[in-house]
């Protein structure tokens, strides 16, 4: 549900390569469907210019792709007021769904100006939105519910699989899997960059690691929900 294996785009697979290489990983671990996400600094580069770039780098990458693997694009977009600049943003969604990834500054504290653009994406732009690892936005994490009331709006929360693993500090994984267990994280992703950063060969240990502490219910609705959204994303 969100990764940077679209290669020589930003700063995930520098290569076709090491693009190969993460599906590959992905692959031996049961992933069979994969959102390909690069990002989207929306005060770097006009939205055009980003839709046109990305079209260039997917269509030179589609070659490589297995055939055992299903793809979507979509993109991780930085919020800020130049995105809203835009009359129509759904060239930004997980392929042809309603769902988008917004990333906001990590020292956020969803303050009513960040609300504010969550309202316009919604209500102005009949948009989905989905929050990256969200155990990056401290103020989140320890206000779990302000979590809540983004759900209530009908906000998407995305947790990371390197906050699932052996080398996560324990009080930290601790805190994310209460969050799993209240039901307040929709979808797990890797957010794989390379073989180094984010790498991609925990997603079966992660999950192996909600199981066993929240149960096989918890990981089955993380796994629904993902599909609802990859199945719209490859709908017509």
């Amino acid at each position: 549900m969100h990764s940077h294996i679209l290669p020589d785009f930003d700063d995930g697979a520098k290569d076709v390569k090491v693009a190969l290489e993460l599906i590959e990983k992905l692959k031996k671990q049961g992933i069979t469907n994969i959102c390909l996400t690069p990002h989207f600094y929306t005060n770097e580069m006009s939205y055009i210019k980003y839709l046109n770039k990305r079209q260039h780098a997917f269509e030179k990458f589609l070659p490589y792709i297995p055939e055992d693997i299903n793809v979507v694009l979509g993109c991780e977009v930085y919020v800020t007021d130049y995105l809203f600049n835009n009359s129509d943003l759904s060239g930004l969604t997980y392929g042809n769904s309603r769902y988008i990834l917004t990333e906001f500054a990590y020292t956020s504290s969803f303050s009513e100006k960040t609300m504010k653009n969550f309202y316009v994406l919604i209500q102005n732009h009949g948009l989905i939105p989905v929050i990256p690892h969200v155990e990056r936005y401290h103020y989140l994490i320890d206000h779990p519910d302000k979590i809540a009331d983004l759900k209530d709006i009908g906000v998407v929360i995305q947790t990371n699989i390197s906050c699932y693993t052996q080398n996560t500090p324990f009080f930290k994984k601790r805190k994310m899997l209460k969050l799993i267990d209240r039901g307040l994280i929709d979808i797990i992703g890797s957010d794989t960059h390379s073989m180094v950063h984010n790498p991609p060969d925990c997603f079966a240990e992660a999950l192996k690691t909600i199981s066993d502490k929240c149960g096989t219910r918890a990981v089955k609705l993380l796994m629904e929900n993902a599909k609802e959204i990859f199945d719209k994303a490859i709908g017509d």
